[in-house]
């Protein structure tokens, strides 16, 4: 496996830079990128350039300050580094990732890790999947991959990666598609290339956009506000519907009234490897006459990715058909 040379290594909080502080009894983000550059090997040290951004959880972040750390990204592969890490929690770990690969035009990997436990703790995976993620940047095999996820032996494109364990080491996965790579010693295996969407723009996200889940029986009231709040500037709603696109009926009054708006409104599917479809049915919120009231096809993206696409699609002024098309793309 050839390697490239200078990695930049980004730390933007999260557990993986926590430890159990005595004092205080609580975990602290303490770690710096020179601490955990410390937990790698002699003869990959010289290689990584550390970069302190920032030390919050992830739950702290929004769609604009994570377009605010891809230009951090961009300026480090600017400045000469062959490849990127960034530690950061695992909360917000995959809407991070996936909105820095919808924007991430260079060929240089970026490769994002974490960890479910403080690196202090019996049993921590930090250093582990540190020392991979910096094994992935560092690889040619995964040069003009975009932006992956790094964890427990395995890597995932950002455009498939999901959370589905909060407490266990084996926290992500990509339904349905499986890792894009594997780790043998110390050899990336790339397994298959991940699809990824074009790049369409650089301008920040769209900041107002909203996402509804479908439940028994509820929503009303919440979509009311949303189409009654003048005082915002909603810019676009997702609605993560029932099966393959269906909502209740009592929702549609409101949903017109947001379109009539001009608000761009997406329907995906809220069932873990779900796809919209029309199927043939025609009864009052069905996802067929949700398409004849102008809404958009959310095709195959879970909401949070339908919601992060959809604000860089406003971003980048995409209306009418070039917004549908880039939402069913990749």
């Amino acid at each position: 496996m050839a390697q490239r040379e200078k990695i930049a290594l980004v730390v933007t909080g999260g557990q993986v830079g926590t430890q159990f502080n005595k004092e205080s009894k609580s975990l602290q983000p303490t770690v710096t990128s020179q601490q955990m550059i410390s937990w790698l090997p002699e003869s990959m040290t010289g290689r990584i350039v550390p970069m302190d951004w920032s030390h919050q959880p992830s739950s702290h972040y929004s769609m604009r300050m994570t377009f605010d750390l891809v230009q951090i990204l961009a300026k480090t592969v600017i400045d000469g580094a062959s490849g990127v890490v960034v530690s950061c929690g695992t909360d917000t770990m995959e809407e991070m990732a996936y909105l820095t690969d919808l924007y991430w035009s260079y060929p240089q990997p970026v490769v994002f890790t974490g960890s479910t436990m403080p690196s202090d703790g019996l049993g921590a995976d930090a250093a582990a999947n540190l020392y991979q993620a910096v094994l992935a940047a560092a690889a040619e095999e995964t040069w003009g991959m975009g932006v992956l996820v790094c964890v427990q032996e395995q890597l995932f494109a950002a455009s498939e990666v999901t959370e589905t364990e909060c407490q266990r080491k084996s926290a992500f996965s990509a339904p349905g598609r499986g890792p894009i790579g594997q780790f043998i010693a110390d050899r990336v295996d790339i397994l298959r290339q991940p699809i990824r969407s074009r790049i369409v723009s650089d301008n920040p996200p769209a900041r107002d956009v909203e996402l509804l889940y479908a439940t028994l029986g509820g929503g009303d009231d919440l979509l009311e506000m949303l189409s009654s709040d003048k005082k915002r500037k909603l810019e676009g709603v997702v609605i993560s519907a029932f099966g393959s696109g269906s909502v209740p009926p009592s929702w549609i009054p409101h949903i017109k009234k947001i379109i009539k708006d001009g608000v761009s409104v997406v329907v995906t599917s809220r069932c873990h490897q779900g796809h919209t479809s029309p199927g043939g049915q025609t009864f009052e919120g069905s996802f067929s006459r949700l398409l004849e009231l102008g809404v958009l096809d959310g095709g195959h993206l879970r909401p949070v990715q339908a919601r992060i696409k959809l604000a860089v699609a406003l971003g980048a002024e995409l209306k009418g058909g070039a917004l549908q098309q880039y939402l069913l793309e990749g």
